[in-house]
């Protein structure tokens, strides 16, 4: 897998990735090692797929996203891509996950993305990860990152959207896609 435009202090931190267990409490070196996992997974550009590959982008396939997020929020977009799917037949249109599943709150191509100040609390972590444009340098976005621990390693559990003061979140638009 070949990542663009990780920064250096990134990269360095990624030499440990994965040779420590999780602590009790989510680390510096965790928070930069998830948000490097959770990017060269799951946002595009920054993740390198063959793209002979089939399906969408971003990657709606359980054996893509599952080691990534809680079982919890897994059935939860499992749930939302069948009802969605359902619905889009329904109508003969887009429904809320037409585009697939919204890991960031901009729809453009992050060409950059690095982990920022960790808040929240010891057993829900929140990473700020900030991402820049691929085709604007000059344009940034925040996001952030609800951690939660499963099987002694953190996991993605929710994401709050840009600014928006956690009005905006992942968990949220998939539970709107179930009820549409």
């Amino acid at each position: 897998m070949i990542l663009r435009s990780i920064p250096i202090a990134t990269a360095a931190i990624l030499a440990g990735f994965g040779a420590n267990a999780s602590s009790e409490v989510l680390t510096e070196r965790e928070a930069a090692d998830f948000v490097h996992r959770f990017c060269a997974t799951l946002v595009p550009i920054v993740a390198d797929y063959d793209p002979n590959t089939p399906g969408i982008w971003p990657p709606d396939d359980p054996a893509v996203i599952e080691p990534v997020v809680t079982p919890e929020l897994a059935d939860l977009i499992e749930d939302a891509l069948v009802r969605n799917s359902a619905f889009e037949a329904e109508i003969g249109g887009k429904g809320a996950l037409g585009d697939g599943v919204p890991w960031t709150s901009s729809s453009d191509a992050a060409g950059e993305c690095m982990a920022g100040t960790i808040s929240g609390t010891p057993e829900r972590p929140e990473i700020e990860v900030h991402y820049r444009y691929a085709d604007a340098p000059d344009g940034t976005w925040t996001d952030r990152l609800i951690l939660a621990r499963f099987e002694q390693e953190w996991r993605l559990d929710d994401i709050e959207y840009g600014d928006d003061d956690g009005k905006a979140q992942l968990r949220t638009l998939l539970t709107e896609a179930i009820e549409q």
